[in-house]
């Protein structure tokens, strides 16, 4: 089966793939219209079994803890298995984990377990705030006085009370308040201190799970009569429409994440709705009046045990104040309430999810989740829909979708919505949708027309990445393959036609575009090369050895390039410099390339972090003699400010020049030459070092491309 699908994930054109999937996805819902008549009497019948549950759960919480949440343990022999680090004393902290506490010694002891995994002791505080429990939480917290700053009250103050306890004694640049009645998941604090790290962001909060797996909250929606929502509630902690950080109305203090600032100018939690509910509504619209953002980051997660601390039941103890606390903050928001929020309504949930719903909708196609630390390509797509993401709503449409979730999960981090190829007439009849890209000649292909089709309103974007056909003639001129000349021939013609039908063309070159120009006259085009983030510089010119290829070796023009150079170039360096290595990287080496390995090159395949290689080897080779677009991994190396010799090809898109930002040669010993000058001559590298850091900062950082990108779709789409 394994076989079967890979043999037509690599042989079936996109247009037969999508046919493909509509026809199962057509084929599921015959399915499910013919047994829905028993299907929804055993849905109904579980949805009795849930009900149940939950009505016994809610009169007597004792039961519902037992029988989905915590097991029989051994509080005792528990703690005794517990050897916690010792509470930080640095003046530096960065974060302060407030956690409240009243009586559920299990349960608190269980929430400080999962915290302690997730913390680096140096640069976080735990601070807990016992409110007079009556339980074993004392003699817990004796246990972790080593480790956990304790504030013990004579009698309950309530959450918002002990919240500002917690924030006054704070040390910490961000305060992160959490329920004692939860179990944080990996990755949970460093989610969300990552996305506050944003200036325009104020705040950051989690995604809540039940015990079972289900989502209790995926950031919460306030109506205009002051009702909260929890959104996502009982769905899929998998469904997609749930896990791309947005920006919401509130986030739950059960964890959120603050700017100590913020919460100091503010007044911390508002007194008024003490002993809780609804102050953590009410401080989320305190962070916006100060013109900041909340952010509802589903990769930060945690089970929450949701009732254990205040119980259920809306009409006695401290869960009564729900109702009359949201009287008070309707009183206090009325005319953000009015102005600026739905009436409720259930059908509109998705579009109340959002801050951003009048935002412009962008929905971009490409062949597969960009994998932007194993080629090229994906960093700039990556970094492209990273710059969308800040003015627009952009849905990621691949072709392919890999079952390793990391790469899509790096895109909802950051405000990315996915979806699958077979729903792409729903999402192009939005009527917010203003513009489509599509990425590469095979997607563009199969798709421009059917986008024509389904909403003829929409712009279409044709991201060529490189010009394909001008690729395929320089390999054949240096190869001689018939093959390549077929496919050149084959995609002069497609990207041709692709362009005519588009309205709006993206290139990566200046080489690229002027041939474009010539083969499509009349068409808008427009540069988006690689974009590059710059880095510090690394080791100085003395401390720094050997040589340094990175590419992926899936692209023809890389393998060809370390071929060329490992039975041409390195034997005539290797004279010069006989303790020279070279490190060879990247994804898909062929036997060819991986039989090169010995303890002079060292061919490591895929390299999760390059960046220790970038700050620490001599020089970057990358002699490449076929290839069209611009060189990703040229514009990294630069970006680090490690020198590059390269030829007239690999230089193209970055107007460099020999001897001034790069060494440039072509023949075999040209190059060995240049590589052997820059090697041993500490001026000229550090001239290169400088001037080709310099290049990328004044032509292709993200703020600098980001001006192209935005500014021809909003150009394009009016």
């Amino acid at each position: 089966m394994r076989r079967l699908k890979k043999f037509l994930q690599e042989n079936l054109s996109v247009s037969s793939k999508l046919f493909l999937r509509g026809l199962i996805a057509t084929s599921g819902k015959i399915v499910v219209r013919i047994v829905t008549p028993p299907r929804a009497l055993a849905s109904r019948a579980q949805q009795t079994v849930f009900n149940r549950f939950r009505t016994s759960s809610r009169s007597d919480p004792s039961r519902a803890r037992t029988a989905a949440q915590l097991p029989d343990f051994d509080l005792a022999l528990l703690v005794a298995e517990i050897q916690p680090a010792r509470a930080s004393v640095s003046a530096k902290i960065q974060t302060s984990i407030i956690i409240p506490v009243f009586n559920k010694a299990g349960f608190t002891l269980q929430c400080l377990r999962s915290v302690m995994q997730e913390i680096e002791p140096g640069e976080n505080e735990i601070i807990v705030i016992d409110n007079a429990s009556t339980d074993q939480t004392e003699a817990i917290l004796a246990h972790f006085a080593n480790a956990v700053r304790i504030i013990r009250n004579e009698d309950n103050r309530g959450f918002v009370d002990a919240c500002n306890q917690g924030a006054a004694a704070a040390r910490g640049k961000y305060l992160l308040f959490l329920n004692n009645d939860t179990k944080v998941l990996p990755g949970w604090l460093d989610c969300l201190v990552e996305t506050v790290a944003d200036p325009a962001i104020g705040a950051a909060g989690s995604m809540f799970l039940y015990p079972h797996g289900s989502i209790q909250e995926a950031g919460s929606i306030v109506w205009q009569n002051g009702e909260a929502h929890h959104y996502g509630w009982g769905g899929s902690a998998d469904d997609r429409r749930f896990n791309f950080a947005r920006e919401v109305d509130y986030c739950s203090a059960a964890s959120l994440l603050i700017k100590k600032e913020l919460f100091d100018h503010l007044g911390g939690f508002d007194h008024r709705f003490a002993p809780g509910y609804y102050e953590d509504v009410d401080l989320c619209f305190g962070v916006r009046s100060l013109g900041y953002k909340v952010i509802f980051q589903p990769m930060s997660r945690l089970i929450h045990y949701e009732g254990v601390t205040a119980g259920t039941d809306t009409t006695k103890g401290t869960k009564q104040f729900q109702v009359v606390n949201q009287k008070k903050f309707v009183e206090k928001w009325r005319n953000v309430l009015q102005r600026e929020h739905l009436p409720k309504n259930l059908k509109r949930l998705a579009e109340a999810s959002t801050r951003n719903r009048d935002w412009p909708r962008i929905i971009v196609f490409d062949e597969r989740i960009p994998t932007p630390d194993r080629d090229a390509g994906s960093l700039r797509m990556f970094l492209i829909l990273k710059t969308l993401a800040k003015w627009s709503h952009v849905v990621f449409v691949p072709i392919n979708r890999s079952k390793d979730l990391d790469y899509e999960r790096a895109l909802w981090k950051e405000g990315i919505e996915t979806a699958d190829a077979v729903d792409y007439r729903r999402l192009l009849r939005n009527e917010n949708v203003k513009t489509a890209i599509v990425s590469r000649p095979g997607p563009a292909a199969a798709l421009i027309h059917r986008i024509r089709r389904a909403n003829s309103r929409v712009r279409v974007v044709f991201d060529m990445v490189d010009t394909h056909f001008v690729r395929l003639e320089r390999e054949f001129d240096v190869s001689g393959s018939a093959h390549a000349r077929t496919e050149a021939q084959c995609y002069r013609k497609l990207e041709s036609r692709l362009a005519r039908a588009s309205d709006l063309v993206w290139c990566a070159s200046a080489e690229d575009k002027e041939v474009m120009e010539k083969e499509v006259p009349g068409s808008r085009i427009e540069i988006v090369s690689t974009i590059h983030e710059l880095h510090d510089c690394g080791k100085p010119f003395a401390d720094r050895q050997d040589l340094l290829f990175i590419g992926n070796f899936a692209h023809r023009p890389n393998a060809d390039a370390i071929l060329f150079f490992m039975r041409e170039v390195y034997p005539r360096i290797r004279q010069a410099f006989p303790s020279m290595r070279l490190d060879i990287i990247g994804d898909n080496p062929s036997p060819e390339i991986i039989a090169y390995n010995s303890d002079e090159v060292r061919v490591r395949g895929y390299v999760p972090e390059v960046g220790p290689f970038l700050r620490e080897r001599r020089v970057f080779v990358a002699p490449l003699r076929f290839g069209a677009g611009i060189k990703g991994k040229i514009g990294e190396s630069m970006s680090y400010g490690l020198p590059v010799v390269t030829t007239m090809m690999g230089a193209e898109g970055f107007g460099l020049v020999n001897e001034h930002s790069a060494m440039i040669a072509d023949t075999p010993e040209d190059f060995a030459a240049a590589v052997a000058r820059l090697y041993s001559e500490k001026d000229l590298w550090q001239l290169l070092a400088a001037n080709s850091q310099r290049r990328i900062k004044e032509n292709f950082t993200p703020d600098v491309i980001a001006e192209t990108i935005n500014g021809s779709i909003k150009a394009v789409s009016g």
